[in-house]
This record gives structure tokens, sequence and C-alpha cells, in this order.
């Protein structure tokens, strides 16, 4: 990210699938570049099932609004979330999807990329946990908004060391598959 940029990232989906935690991951990793953050989340009444969504504005300068207005970057995570969040983006929004959870329409002017965040998870941990922190590590690298290494310290600092060689392989994987999403 240059000096003078704010990058505005939305993160979309149903509860209990680590929206809100990326959102969180990536403040902190921006907090560690001494970059100027603001995070919110929003979510429905429902434990499970219900919608989820973070919200996260990264700058080099002070931030005037902390709210997103227009994301630069938007993933969704869940099918309603996608009908009700992408469809309405303008032209130069980036949207990552997981297409375990999301069949994407045609939307004009809006780059379109799938990461297999739910499949690899299941594939690599036998469930779909860890699928939020291989976003992460997809939405990092395809954003530009935090260097792997800070979300590498994010989660190595704020998350639980039981897991953490699982965390740290899905943020692995994630860059991985945006490198490769890059390619097509």
């Amino acid at each position: 990210m240059s000096a003078g940029t704010q990058v505005q990232i939305r993160i979309g989906g149903e509860a209990g699938q680590g929206v809100i935690l990326t959102g969180v991951v990536l403040a902190q990793a921006a907090m560690a570049e001494q970059r100027q953050v603001a995070q919110s989340a929003r979510y429905g009444a429902a434990m499970r099932g219900g919608d989820a969504t973070a919200d996260v504005v990264i700058a080099s300068e002070p931030i005037d609004c902390p709210h997103v207005e227009t994301p630069d970057f938007l993933v969704v995570l869940s099918q309603p979330t996608y009908d009700r969040m992408a469809t309405v983006q303008p032209a130069g929004t980036l949207v990552i999807y997981d297409p375990f959870f999301v069949e994407p329409g045609s939307i004009n002017g809006v780059r379109q990329v799938p990461i297999e965040a739910t499949e690899r998870a299941i594939a690599e941990f036998g469930k779909g946990t860890g699928a939020n922190l291989i976003i992460a590590g997809a939405l990092a690298e395809l954003s530009g908004a935090v260097a792997h290494e800070s979300l590498i310290a994010a989660v190595e600092q704020g998350l639980s060391a039981r897991f953490a060689k699982t965390n740290l392989r899905a943020l692995e994987i994630g860059k991985q598959l945006a490198t490769e999403a890059r390619k097509d």
C-alpha cells in the first residue's frame, strides 16, 4: 500500500464462518505495520446462520470516516451475502468469493475471484475450520493491504497457540490460492 492511500475491505457471510475474526486479524496485521486502522463488525442475533459482516479500513494517514463506504475489496462467504452485497458494487471493486457457498453472477466492471477456501480447508484439515484464515491469506495477497508476514504475526500473537500450526498453514494456503488466481 503506497503512502496517502486508503483501502476499504468488507467481509460478509454467516455467523460461525469466522467473518469477524478475519476482520480482526487483518486489523491487527495493519496495526503491526503502524497503519491507521478502523475495524467494525455487525452480526445478527443468531449464533450460527445469521448475517455477519466485518469492515476494515486501512490507511497510511488518519482515517476521516471509520466505516467502509465503498469497498475496494469485498469478500463474500455465503450466497445471500453475495446476492445482497456483490451485485451492487461499483466498477473497480474486487469481489472474492468462496465457490463452496457462492455461485456468482455477472457484474459489469467488477472482477470476481474464486478462492476455494472451504474446499481446501476440508481437504487439508478434515473440516471447514480454517477457511476464514485461508481467505485472510488470499485477501492480503490480492489486495496488498497488509504484508503476509504481518498476518502471520497477528495470528501468532492474537490466536490460540494450540491451533497455531493449522492457522499458519491456512494463511499459506490462502496466499498460494491467490497467487494461482492472479495467473488466471
